[in-house]
């Protein structure tokens, strides 16, 4: 007899899993002064604008923000935009508008990712469960909920865009584009439009033009050759590659003792995020992937490329992953680890998860998180290589269908 039954051994997984979270969030609860610190740096580079002080100070400190601050890293723009805003209604009123906004995006993270209304059909005959999605709610930490950072606004727009991503393809490059303004890094979910089920060239074509349009910004002001870039890129420079590189490329990196600012890094994650876009082709054209599927697919594999993948950016992460381990089952190999591979993927999931949960448990998380995310990304590029190894024309004529 169990001694469990089948609703309370849910319960308790939830809670298992989303322990670092909650005890994250539970433990600043008391510390006023750790709440919305990256929501102050945006806050107070627009009040540096606006006064016409330095935005880029590694003691970024602005009069009325009590509490700690983050440095400001971003592009001017940004903080243009928001002293545009403190013009219109003040610092409270911009603070209450980016609380909201905060919120409602924390809503649409959890709803989209964890929740689905009772009875509704999905475009995929098969779909990850709740309790298939859950185990990668140990990647999330009190951080990605505390700092207010304005990523997590970003995720959510990005998220509800690419659900319409099938019908309005533009919008959902828009989006990320504008993504791309604040962090360039994010131009990586741009691989949501390679896996839909277009024409090569249109899939190409939107790619193309969102990777351009969103990598210019950065481009000409790093180009500008300015005081003020200068003093970007030093800073963007100690706090990207020396301080925090991450929990992903360059955290790998960072394990071996190869700085993220050296050409080996740069060479190496261009090499990495192709052979993951391939994957995801060979994946998503090889399996026969639905609409959605496809979509968390490149979402998913858009947060494993994220080359300095922090706390606020591993929303995301799952469920693309879980639909790989679902559909590769219809694979057929004859070796036993191969066996195991594709018919054991949500257990390897799950598996590379709770390790991910152990490590942050026992204050090894600085180390098994930039594992755990490796693991993944071993997993992909497994699956990828099995499929394309089996069904390399099914894939190459889903790519290049030919005239009859």
């Amino acid at each position: 007899m169990s001694l469990f039954s089948v609703p309370v051994k849910r319960a308790l997984l939830i809670f298992l899993f989303a322990l670092p979270l909650l005890s994250g969030v539970v433990g600043k609860v008391s510390k006023s002064n750790a709440w919305f610190g990256d929501y102050r740096a945006v806050a107070c580079g627009a009040q540096k604008v606006i006064d016409g002080g330095a935005l880029y100070d590694m003691n970024l400190k602005c009069a009325g923000m009590e509490g700690t601050t983050a440095v400001y890293v971003y592009l001017p723009v940004v903080a243009e935009t928001f002293a545009a805003v403190v013009r219109f209604v003040g610092q409270d009123g911009l603070f209450w508008i980016y609380a909201a906004l905060y919120v409602l995006s924390l809503v649409v993270l959890f709803w989209g990712i964890y929740c689905r209304l009772p009875g509704t059909k999905t475009e995929d005959a098969v779909a990850p469960t709740l309790m298939q999605k859950l185990p990668f709610a140990a990647f999330l930490t009190g951080s990605a909920i505390v700092w207010g950072n304005i990523a997590v606004l970003c995720h959510a727009a990005v998220l509800v865009s690419a659900m319409a991503a099938k019908r309005f393809p533009w919008l959902f490059v828009a989006v990320v584009v504008l993504c791309g303004v604040v962090k360039p890094v994010f131009l990586t979910y741009l691989a949501v439009v390679l896996f839909l089920d277009f024409s090569l060239w249109k899939r190409l074509g939107l790619f193309i033009a969102g990777a351009v349009a969103g990598v210019l910004p950065t481009v000409l002001f790093a180009a500008h050759h300015s005081a003020l870039s200068e003093q970007w890129r030093q800073t963007l420079s100690y706090f990207v590659y020396s301080l925090t590189p991450g929990e992903s490329f360059y955290g790998w990196l960072s394990l071996i003792g190869i700085r993220a600012d050296s050409p080996v890094a740069s060479i190496g994650w261009l090499i990495f995020a192709g052979l993951i876009t391939l994957s995801g082709l060979a994946i998503a054209e090889g399996l026969r992937l639905g609409s959605r599927a496809r979509i968390w697919l490149g979402l998913s594999l858009g947060v494993l490329m994220i080359p300095r993948l922090m706390s606020q950016d591993v929303f995301l992460i799952g469920v693309g992953v879980a639909y790989i381990a679902l559909f590769a089952r219809s694979l057929v190999v004859t070796a036993k680890p191969l066996i195991f591979l594709k018919d054991r993927g949500m257990t390897i999931l799950t598996v590379i998860c709770a390790f991910c949960l152990i490590g942050g448990a026992v204050e090894l998380g600085d180390y098994t998180t930039k594992l755990a995310t490796l693991a993944l990304s071993l997993y992909v590029l497994a699956i990828g290589g099995l499929t394309f190894a089996q069904r390399r024309n099914d894939i190459v004529a889903a790519l290049w269908p030919r005239k009859a």
